[in-house]
């Protein structure tokens, strides 16, 4: 037969094909999916073997074996960009469709709903926005859904292992789509196209915003294939209570990330017996953890980072026999931890840290399983209570990498990479044996407990350190920087030898080139060289020591510095203007408490990262440089206690992200600008005290809702306190538990500015109970209102009795008249309420008596009447509170057989002993140690030091002090240098002049009962003043 027939031809190419075994895909599809590429970017040449004919070798393309039609497109991250050609719903044979870890700047196409054979369709990580289609509810043969949002990214330090790799389908991220804003997919109020899906086994839907599909509990039980559930970080904010389960498939769920703001711990989870994976983590359930657990099949478990509050329960560890991963940390568990947990043979990580565990690691890992002890490869009980050695079967771990515990002998843990001890309350003595084997060892981080290092003086360590955390130990008294810790070579990420007790003329140079350096409290001297060797990001904390000279110039690769509470002098110029950079990098500066002197210079916008600010206690003067309001990025500026003058800069209005304005004692005059009220509208605390401010409280101040701190005391501010300062809602509402804990808690708040935990705190310095203190830890729970010492007038508006979480109010010594509001009673949170020296009346209001949580009262010095409301609070406060009206009643001791008396404590012979015995101690106990700047000033206005021998003037010069006393009386105090040349001299009722000695009032009866009229304004003026510069 010849070669050349047709038939023998086509027979021998079909023979050729069957034994090449060559699948064609219909040129239909072909054109489609050439189609397809024609409309999109490929950047990275992924698409370049789409260029011959047979479709099915195309690279991400599977073709069915018998028929040849495109059934899979796996294009996973191509990096492809562009708009998705509708040409794809022409592939209508496939089952497998793969868009993920691309960028498609669309909504999802209508048109992937006609792809009805879909059995897997994957469109996650790829840039789709907008509502999800109903209409795919179409794809009715669908056993894979994932649609997950933009980000949906496993923490580093936090190892999803399961979530990650061996569930989820994703292999570690090494590319994510460049999408520029996260939740850009939502669903709207109806997600019944769900239930179409019936033969749905995986449903993805991380980061995809469910906020309006309250049913979604509902239609999710619902599908009874389902194997697999993620609904991370989806923004829902209620799980409905089911009290029986139709649905038992489930084998992972992911709901963590939402908010479920104090709902319990739903247990119905717990009744999934084939559950394998549960993640709630970060949704601030409330309560305790459930006591039964049907879900005996758990591989990993993650609660961590909500409120609950319980032991543990025992079928953690007596019924989850097959548990790999446990994490519970950042609740507020308790107890003691169950040995129990050391029979659990397959588990690989075990951490319980930042909880409130207590007892000894002998009570709870002194018997630990072989198996428990073979197969452990993290423990972390870092951050809770736990006390006593470590015990010497931890040197038995076969496969532990990472240890988060305490203190001692760790044996042959000879694999040993990274040593965590931190955060705990572990005492006693830590020698070489701790560290003989430890050659692999690269981290060790055991700050914040209260151990002692020996160590011979030759001792070498077997190991080269990258990273070094021992702050808060004894390197022992008086120690100088130990030399094993300079011979560390690899020691440059990481170094924290902070409050340990050390002390050096001359710190190494190669120190100021550590990424985070961490110096403080210590007694280190001499200067600190320029911070600018480190070509990666820097963090370096020196305070409270006793560095002096001019500061360092900085480099723009240094983020945070503090220097504060040293000694460093002269100008700041050189600091703030250094041409070296064009723009610094640096977010916070902390200046505060050395003696720098001169102008502050206007330099600010070559700093435009600042988010804190510190430069206060030094000896600064002149006006605020404008280019303050340059920094968009400030959120705390502190100049207090410097000699500002001028008003403050208008130009701050532009920093509109601002928490924190503290300028308190300056010299700063003119009014309170109305922008601080209606641009810097996230302000939290605003502390003007002690300044030369005037005009009137504007309501425009009322806007800052979130004003937790407000201090305008010792001012010259006038007019009435506006009625509108019910809308501080902050000192308003009380906020829940979850509410505190993600503004405030933890290791990001809003006042924790560092980026390491416990690197930076914000505080402040609050006068309260007539004595200054300083917040930090606890300042987000702190509000306060201090309107003192001004020349307010008029009533207490009864709007501030509608600031029930107000913890602290002062509005003494100011010009207020009228009665207090009925309802202060109400105002369940005050802790100190100070309304002295007004000119109040009416009886003090019976609901004062039933505040249980005031800790100081002040209603001295008003015009009172009436009997004091007894109660079980109002009794317990000295005599002192009330004096100066007309009450009677306990604490005082005039009776209420006549109501109405002034409350006068009275001898027999009428003297006013109590004042008597006041200005006889002031001007005997403290006459030569007070000492007053300043002429012809109010006694309140005076600074005072008790003791203090280093200030020129003398005691009042003879220069008169002018002050208020009693009604109808004016007194003007002239007192000469001396004690017995001493004479008060004032104007009666009648205005004649009337003078007497010092001498005369501490021997002539007479003469104190002339005196006892004004003594106590002008005793009680002095103390104050005194009592405050001490404080």
């Amino acid at each position: 037969m010849s070669a050349s027939n047709p038939s023998v031809a086509i027979l021998l190419f079909l023979i050729s094909l069957r034994l090449t075994n060559a699948i064609f895909c219909p040129l239909t599809e072909q054109h489609s999916l050439l189609s397809f590429k024609n409309s999109l970017l490929d950047p990275h040449h992924h698409l370049s073997s789409w260029n011959h004919l047979n479709c099915c070798k195309w690279k991400g393309v599977a073709c069915n074996n018998s028929t040849g039609h495109v059934h899979r497109l796996h294009l996973s991250g191509f990096r492809l960009t562009g708009q998705l050609n509708p040409s794809l719903a022409n592939l209508s044979h496939l089952t497998h469709l793969d868009l993920s870890l691309n960028t498609f700047p669309q909504t999802i196409p209508p048109f992937l709903a006609s792809l009805t054979n879909l059995e897997h369709l994957n469109l996650s990580f790829a840039g789709f926005h907008g509502n999800i289609p109903h209409a795919l509810g179409n794809l009715t043969r669908l056993r894979s859904l994932d649609v997950a949002g933009f980000p949906n990214m496993v923490w580093g330090d936090h190892l999803n292992h399961y979530h990650s790799i061996h569930l989820a389908g994703y292999p570690e991220m090494e590319y994510v789509a460049p999408v520029t804003s996260p939740n850009v997919l939502h669903v709207d109020d109806n997600i019944q196209w769900l239930l179409r899906l019936s033969r749905l086994e995986a449903l993805n839907m991380n980061y995809v915003n469910l906020g309006k599909a309250k049913e979604w509990l509902q239609v999710i039980i619902t599908l009874p294939s389902l194997q697999k559930l993620h609904l991370q970080n989806c923004s829902l904010d209620y799980i409905s209570p089911l009290s029986s389960l139709n649905v038992t498939s489930l084998t992972l769920i992911d709901l963590s990330s939402n908010n479920f703001h104090s709902l319990e711990f739903p247990s119905w989870i717990l009744g999934l017996r084939n559950l394998g994976y549960l993640d709630l983590r970060n949704n601030s359930f409330v309560g305790p953890i459930p006591s039964s657990c049907n879900a005996t099949k758990l591989k990993y478990i993650d609660i961590s980072s909500n409120f609950l509050n319980s032991t543990l329960p025992s079928w953690i560890y007596n019924s989850c026999k097959e548990l790999e991963f446990v994490y519970l940390d950042f609740n507020f568990l308790h107890g003691t931890i169950p040995r129990q947990f050391t029979n659990l043979c397959r588990v690989k990580t075990l951490s319980l840290s930042f909880n409130r565990f207590e007892g000894t690691m002998s009570d709870s890992f002194g018997n630990m399983s072989k198996c428990f002890l073979e197969g452990l490869e993290e423990l972390n009980l870092q951050f809770n209570q736990l006390s006593g050695p470590l015990i010497d079967q931890l040197g038995e771990f076969k496969s532990l990498e990472r240890l988060f515990l305490n203190k001692n002998l760790l044996g042959q843990l000879c694999n040993l990479e990274r040593l965590h001890l931190g955060g705990n309350k572990l005492e006693g003595v830590v020698r070489e044996s701790l560290f003989a084997n430890l050659t692999k060892l690269k981290i060790l981080t055991a700050s914040q407990n209260e151990l002692s290092l020996r160590l011979g003086e030759d001792w070498s360590p077997p190991f080269q350190l990258k990273q070094l955390r021992l702050g808060s130990w004894s390197l022992s008294e008086g120690s100088q920087i130990p030399s094993w810790i300079l011979r560390q070579r690899n020691l440059s990420a990481y170094l924290d030898l902070s409050d340990t007790g050390i002390f050096s003329d001359n710190v190494p140079s190669w120190f100021w080139e550590i990424h985070f350096l961490n110096l403080s409290h210590n007694h280190l001297h001499g200067k600190i060289p320029d911070i600018r060797g480190s070509t990666e990001n820097q963090y370096v904390y020196a305070s409270g020591n006793e560095f002096e000279g001019s500061l360092p110039r900085v480099g723009d690769r240094l983020r945070e510095l503090d220097l504060s509470s040293n000694s460093f002098s002269g100008g700041i110029a050189h600091f703030l203007c250094d041409d070296t950079y064009e723009t610094y990098s640096l977010e916070i500066l902390h200046l505060g408490d050395n003696q720098l002197s001169g102008q502050l210079p206007d330099c600010w916008m070559k700093w435009p990262s600042l988010k804190y600010i510190n430069i206060g206690n030094n000896q600064l003067f002149g006006s605020i440089p404008t280019s303050i309001g340059l920094l968009a990025n400030l959120l705390s500026l502190n100049l207090h206690n410097n000699g500002f003058s001028g008003r403050i800069p208008s130009s701050m209005h532009n920093c509109k992200k601002m928490l924190k304005m503290g300028l308190a004692d300056n010299r700063l005059g003119g009014d309170i600008p109305t922008w601080i009220g209606t641009s810097l509208v996230e302000l939290r605390i605003l502390i003007l005290r002690s300044n030369n401010l005037s005009g009137e409280i504007s309501p425009e101040l009322c806007q800052l809702s979130y004003l937790q701190i407000l201090d305008l005391s010792n001012n010259e501010l006038s007019g009435v306190i506006p009625r509108c300062v019910q809308n501080f809602t902050a000192m308003a509402k009380k906020k829940s538990l979850p509410d505190l804990y993600r503004l405030y808690g933890g290791e990001k708040s809003i006042y924790s500015f560092s980026i390491y935990i416990g690197g930076f705190i914000e505080s402040a310095l609050i006068v309260i109970k007539r004595s200054k203190l300083q917040y930090d830890t606890i300042l987000p729970l702190v509000t306060t209102i201090d309107f003192s010492n001004n020349t307010l007038h008029g009533e207490i508006p009864t709007e501030v009795t509608c600031l029930l979480e107000l913890g602290f109010l002062n509005l003494s010594r100011n010009e207020l008249v009228g009665l207090v509001p009925d309802h202060i009673g109400e105002m369940m949170q005050l802790q100190s309420l100070d309304l002295s020296r007004n000119s109040l009346s009416g009886q003090i209001p019976t609901s004062l008596a039933f505040i249980s949580t005031l800790g100081y009262l002040d209603l001295s010095y008003n015009n009172f009447t009436g009997r004091i409301p007894e109660g079980r609070q109002l009794q317990t406060f000295n005599a002192t509170s009330f004096i100066g009206n007309h009450l009677c009643g306990q604490p005082l001791t005039a009776n209420c057989s006549g109501e109405g008396k002034e409350e006068k404590a009275y001898s027999a012979d009428g003297v006013e002993w109590l004042d008597v015995f006041f200005l006889f101690g002031v001007f005997s106990g403290i006459f030569n140690g007070l000492q007053c700047i300043g002429v012809e000033q109010e006694v309140e206005r005076c600074l005072f030091w008790l003791g203090r021998k280093d200030v020129e003037q003398a005691l009042f010069r003879s220069q008169p002090l002018r002050f208020s006393a009693a009604p109808k009386i004016s007194a003007t105090i002239s007192v000469a240098d001396k004690l017995p040349d001493a004479t008060l001299s004032y104007l009666d009722a009648s205005d004649e002049l009337q003078t007497i000695s010092i001498a005369d009032i501490t021997t002539n009866k007479k003469a104190i009962l002339v005196v006892s009229s004004v003594a106590a304004s002008f005793i009680r003026a002095m103390s104050d003043a005194a009592i405050t510069s001490l404080s």
